[in-house]
């Protein structure tokens, strides 16, 4: 019976108060980013001969902004590739849920096809890199890395080989990728050598299947937080939680499931006017604590909703980091209606 189901009238809590709002690039629409993944730089309309250009050329001497990694001492490009934590870091990294490793601990990062920007974090953080990718149409893989990078712009004449400090890198891309492309290596910036380390890699695994009688899987950013429709109703019919692990395909036909049973129950108990709420649009997405996923969620609603309302990312609950993965909406097939 669908009474004995979870069943909020609700929708569920997310709230948005662990977020900073960053401002805007044009590849991420709706730059909301957890606090252990803040970021620094967007430099999402770089081309990617730019991105990594290997061409030396002469700078101003100018401050950069301030690494967020340990610096080697002393400091040299053979004592930066022996930094333990950032050899940790890689090697320790969660495969974040709905990705498959690509590669691990390389001293390269990727130079392929279809680059999609590159982003600045604050923490060496596959999650939250992955999560740039889920909110980037067409991104389908992305690089996590550790780069050496100078203190100040070097300047041949004044400040040709500046002391170091580290960046965390993430860069994403339009199709997947593997190690054979990994080839950059870094570059020459007057005397200061720009080198990569713990450089780990993740293709995005394939949408779900299609489900009979409903239009989708439409792939989303994020869990949808919809709005009161235009008649200032709210179109959301609760939520259904469902026990899940890695080891388990992931299917959002119990999602279906409960989106008729929903509207049967309902039909079999109407309004005294005799009105029931069909259910005509679900979001069944992925719940993980801390990097490992242990729940589906299915979103239940009475109107369709586009992705730009895929704005919830996850929390935090307390020191746990919940974060939404492999979201996807489907809307009932008119045929079906």
């Amino acid at each position: 019976m669908i009474d004995s189901l979870l069943y909020h009238q609700i929708p569920p809590a997310f709230p948005f108060s662990n977020y900073l709002l960053l401002s805007t690039t044009q590849h991420t629409p709706t730059n909301i980013i957890m606090r252990s993944a803040i970021v620094l730089s967007a430099l999402a309309g770089v081309a990617l001969a730019e991105h990594r250009s290997l061409i030396g050329r002469d700078g101003t001497c100018k401050p950069q902004p301030a690494g967020s990694g340990p610096v080697a001492s002393p400091d040299t490009v053979e004592a930066f590739f022996s930094i333990p934590e950032l050899q940790t870091l890689s090697t320790s990294a969660p495969t974040p849920d709905g990705y498959t490793s690509a590669f691990i601990g390389l001293n390269a990062s990727l130079n392929a096809n279809k680059y999609m920007g590159l982003w600045t974090l604050t923490s060496y953080d596959t999650i939250g890199c992955a999560s740039l990718c889920d909110k980037t149409t067409g991104c389908e893989a992305f690089n996590m890395y550790s780069e050496r990078d100078p203190t100040l712009d070097p300047n041949a004449s004044n400040c040709a080989n500046p002391a170091s400090l580290t960046n965390y890198k993430c860069t994403l891309w339009g199709a997947g990728v593997s190690a054979d492309q990994a080839k950059n290596f870094g570059q020459w910036r007057d005397n200061f050598q720009v080198v990569i380390t713990g450089s780990n890699a993740y293709n995005k695994v394939p949408a779900p299947c299609t489900i009979p009688g409903y239009d989708g899987p439409t792939q989303l950013g994020g869990a949808i937080n919809a709005p009161l429709d235009a008649n200032r109703h709210d179109t959301y019919m609760g939520v259904r939680v469902y026990p899940f692990n890695e080891d388990q395909e992931y299917d959002p036909t119990a999602c279906a499931t409960a989106c008729t049973s929903q509207t049967a129950y309902n039909k079999g108990h109407p309004a005294k006017d005799g009105s029931y709420q069909t259910c005509r649009f679900f979001n069944s997405w992925v719940q993980s604590k801390n990097g490992v996923a242990y729940e589906v969620h299915c979103g239940l609603y009475n109107q369709t909703w586009s992705p730009q309302y895929a704005t919830n990312y996850g929390q935090y609950q307390g020191s746990n980091r919940i974060t939404v993965s492999r979201s996807y909406s489907y809307t009932l097939s008119e045929v079906s209606a």
